[in-house]
């Protein structure tokens, strides 16, 4: 089978899917899937990198106009013949030119292609610069999406967000693989730990709360900003660190208010973090938190769990099996439950909390894989294509019969 997946763009400060796709493509490609990633030229993470040396083969168009919708000329002259090359076209995203491209070029085709929105249709989403979605909207997207052949939603939430919109066409709820951790020699465990505290002197002899996401309002940081400021006296002995990517200047708010309230100095801002540098802020740490107000799926959260760190997250993230596999705290989206939540948190000895985050790290090995993902992707695209025998249990229809078989 071929494949095309299409992103606007897989750079270092992206967030998830930039661990995500490349992550896919690789798997498919280990199950004999022929595999291209299509995306815009630019500071690329690493794993597209790794993904090229694994064999999916990555091609890079460079934009004409950066910024909003990311218009690329040299993408625009080659995505028909790209997507006429394949059997199906994967997009990733909807709201930019290139999503707009890979599905205008599937249906010119006659190929079928799926749309994952990696969170772009849950209610906080949209209403980010909603001017331009609601334009967006009506110009392209709708149309791009009542078209799809099928939307991959990655949690329950994510898919009824889609019906909320409108699109009535399969759904095939298929939950993000985790990259593992894996076993980490205690000794490395120690270096990188070490290294970490000698990067930033002021968590020597400190327990960390750990925040690792794109600093933006949508992540919570003013949340945990205003919890920390609450009820960071009372824990003399914890350090809180954020890390990643300021995204529109919003660092500012959230260094104002740590100021004001007066924990500036228990604070330390990294900045973005990548390879063993991000490795070792996971295993420098304590606890992890991600206050967000909204998550289709929430990659750290499984990453944090995956490095052994118990997790506090909201409802905002579809992580409810915290709870279940007792590896941590899934609240309210509130200062106040927040708060709450880290009297009760950081007061624990080391060896509890160690031992939620064991109990994490076991529940993301079993569950959470990208042979898993890949395979159950590739079910649905065979499906599409008329070769699968019936349609996967994982895919479901609104106001169509639900007994359908194909």
């Amino acid at each position: 089978m071929r494949v095309l997946h299409v992103i606007t763009g897989l750079w270092k400060d992206t967030g998830g899917p930039s661990e995500v796709i490349p992550a896919i493509c690789t798997a498919m490609r280990d199950a004999g899937a022929d595999v291209t990633l299509a995306t815009l030229s630019g500071d690329s993470a690493q794993s597209v990198d790794d993904a090229a040396a694994h064999g999916v083969r990555v091609l890079k168009f460079q934009p004409s106009f950066r910024h909003t919708i990311w218009y690329s000329r040299e993408l625009h002259r080659r995505i028909q013949q790209l997507a006429s090359q394949h059997d199906i076209v994967h997009v990733h995203g909807i709201w930019q030119f290139p999503d707009w491209a890979a599905a205008a070029a599937a249906r010119h085709a006659g190929v079928p292609y799926v749309i994952t929105p990696h969170g772009s249709l849950q209610p906080a989403r949209l209403r980010k610069s909603s001017l331009k979605k609601r334009v967006s909207a009506v110009l392209a997207d709708r149309a791009m999406l009542n078209q799809a052949s099928c939307l991959h939603a990655t949690a329950p939430d994510e898919a009824e967000a889609f019906r909320r919109y409108g699109y009535r066409g399969p759904i095939a709820m298929i939950p993000n693989g985790i990259t593992a951790a894996g076993p980490i020699e205690p000794d490395r465990t120690a270096l990188l730990a070490a290294a970490f505290r000698r990067d930033f002197p002021e968590t020597q002899g400190r327990r960390l709360l750990l925040f690792l996401s794109r600093i933006e309002p949508i992540k919570g940081v003013t949340t945990l900003a205003r919890a920390w400021a609450e009820c960071a006296g009372q824990f003399p002995d914890w350090h809180l660190v954020v890390v990643g990517p300021d995204e529109r200047s919003h660092l500012q708010e959230v260094l104002a208010i740590l100021r004001e309230g007066g924990v500036l100095d228990r604070t330390t801002i990294t900045g973005p973090l990548y390879g063993d540098r991000k490795t070792a802020a996971y295993l420098a740490s304590d606890l992890f938190v991600l206050p967000t107000v909204s998550e289709n799926f929430g990659l750290v959260i499984g990453e944090a769990l995956s490095h052994r760190l118990p997790v506090i997250t909201t409802t905002g993230a579809p992580w409810p099996g915290i709870v279940e596999h007792g590896c941590g705290w899934w609240i309210a989206p509130s200062q106040d439950a927040l708060v709450d939540t880290l009297r009760e948190a950081l007061p624990l000895p080391p060896a509890e909390l160690a031992a939620r985050g064991d109990r994490g790290s076991a529940w993301i090995d079993a569950d959470f894989t990208w042979q898993a993902e890949s395979r159950l992707l590739l079910e649905t695209y065979a499906w599409l294509l008329g070769s699968g025998a019936s349609r996967p249990e994982f895919v479901s229809f609104d106001h169509v019969d639900r007994t359908e078989k194909s």
